[in-house]
This record gives structure tokens, sequence and C-alpha cells, in this order.
């Protein structure tokens, strides 16, 4: 699987979350709508970086989903 030039293997799952069950990240401020995840490279070879963005109001939160491996 390939999404704007970030190689993701079809094997491998990527989950996001604090492993607290807080989603609010994931969650508009402005109208409560569960934001759309979009991986990017991050371009400083430290991997990818998730996007949350709202359809309706834009960029949320950017958030690493390794960050605990750190």
């Amino acid at each position: 699987m390939s999404d704007d030039g970030v190689e993701v293997p079809d094997d491998l799952e990527i989950r996001v979350g604090d492993g607290t069950g807080n989603e609010q990240y994931r969650m508009c401020q402005e109208c409560g709508r569960d934001c759309v995840p979009e991986p990017f490279d991050a371009g400083t070879g430290d991997g990818i970086r998730v996007a949350f963005s709202c359809p309706e109001h834009g960029l949320h939160a950017v958030v690493d989903p390794f960050e605990h491996l750190r």
C-alpha cells in the first residue's frame, strides 16, 4: 500500500491512541465530528505522523503513532 510516497506494508496495523482511551485528538473541537486520519511522511527521517482533519474545519491534530517506542 502506498499513499503520498509513504510505504505501508499490507500486514502492518497502525493504531493511534494514548493508551488511556482518551481519543479527543480525533474529535473536531468546533463541530464534534470524528476527524479523518491522514498518514504522511514526517520528512525528518523519523517515520510517519498522522494528521487528523475535520472535513469542514481542516487540520485538528498531528500525532506520532510510534512516540511511545522512542
